[in-house]
């Protein structure tokens, strides 16, 4: 989307390397970007494994990237540098200091805990008191994410949390744009199961809110629903629909590709239902919308902004026949089309509102930096 605009740069790391040359193929020459990779010494990067101490990486490999990232606008100057990933308002950014003016974002982290054992276990409550204390201590002790406020001619913010959670003198200049791009094309949705199925996709964490779609259940007795995806909250989210009664209305299918959660979308699915505690955007949220498949989803990050139906979080017992009550009600005709045509022509209108020549650049011509 950005390289349609113009020039684009992308620095990233080195090991994304065969996927992103891989993907390029398929773009016409003229859309593009251009690739810079980096990556720290091997000594500094050993310990990590995973998503084990991926933030203190992402930190390191920043100012490890600026050096280059000067380097590159002093041989050709950026119009705009631009940061994208990690997708996090209180991580902050190093592009800030780059020397030209500044995009942040798309970026979330806002919308608070959900401290309730009963839906989140016990592990679930540590994780969520951990992300609590994180959050506070970005918000108020990171000097990168300050100075990223600060020096940002534009935020973009994943959802209404995120922009309620900045500090509030930096609002202004805060335009929700959610990171959905998807690449699904719309097609007519023909499902023919013998009873109405709810879907739920995605990993198996206590905060995507597995919990709250069995629990569901117990009120949608005409109903089944799928859960497809692994993850460590598996073993609880079967003794729960053991606990309620719903194991035989409760299918663990395990991990599919994602072109199989897209057929089921079209052929079997009636609705989505992904009551998560704090997506920042939702892509599958996206995905299923674009496919013309209703979404259920909670009023919390992202999918309020997506267009899903969205009922208020409260206590477990009333949430879950609030979401029961909504599977029945489900939209059906038209629903929001999040397809990469459609973001494309939003972005471009957003990036002209913002009157960005204010900030000594052009549309015309961008160079840009993640």
């Amino acid at each position: 989307m950005l390289a349609r605009l113009g020039e684009t740069w992308v620095v990233t790391r080195a090991n994304n390397r065969p996927a992103i040359e891989g993907g390029l193929s398929s773009l016409p020459p003229e859309e593009r970007p251009r690739f810079v990779y980096v990556d720290l010494p091997a000594w500094a990067r050993s310990w990590k494994r995973g998503q084990r101490g991926v933030r203190l990486y992402y930190l390191m490999w920043q100012l490890h990237a600026l050096r280059r990232l000067r380097q590159l606008h002093r041989e050709e100057p950026f119009d705009v540098v631009w940061h994208l990933t990690l997708a996090n308002a209180w991580l902050g950014s190093a592009g800030a200091w780059v020397g030209a003016p500044f995009i942040y974002g798309p970026v979330g982290g806002g919308g608070g805990s959900y401290l309730d054992p009963r839906i989140v276990g016990a592990r679930g409550m540590l994780y969520e008191i951990a992300r609590a204390i994180s959050a506070s201590g970005g918000r108020y002790l990171n000097p990168l994410a300050r100075f990223a406020w600060r020096r940002a001619a534009l935020i973009l913010a994943q959802n209404e949390d995120t922009v309620r959670w900045l500090p509030s003198r930096y609002r202004t200049k805060v335009k929700v744009f959610p990171n959905v791009a998807v690449d699904v094309v719309p097609e007519p949705r023909e499902p023919t199961p013998e009873r109405p199925v709810a879907l739920f996709a995605g990993r198996l964490l206590h905060w995507k809110g597995g919990a709250f779609a069995v629990r569901a259940m117990e009120h949608l007795r005409d109903w089944q629903l799928v859960i497809l995806g692994t993850g460590p909250d598996e073993s609880r989210l079967r003794r729960l629909a053991k606990e309620f009664g719903v194991e035989d209305r409760v299918a663990f299918r395990g991990w599919v590709s994602r072109q199989e959660v897209l057929r089921f979308m079209r052929e079997k699915a009636g609705v989505l239902l992904l009551p998560s505690l704090h997506d920042q955007a939702g892509w599958i949220v996206g995905e299923a919308l674009t496919l013309g498949l209703p979404a259920i989803c909670l009023d919390r990050g992202g999918p309020p902004t997506l267009g899903a139906t969205c009922v208020a979080l409260d206590g477990p017992s009333r949430t879950a026949r609030s979401l029961a009550d909504a599977v029945r009600t489900a939209p059906q005709g038209p629903l929001p089309q999040w397809d990469l045509g459609s973001r494309f022509l939003q972005l471009k209108d957003l990036l002209e509102a913002a009157n960005l020549s204010d900030e000594s650049t052009a549309l015309e011509g961008l160079r840009l930096s993640e």
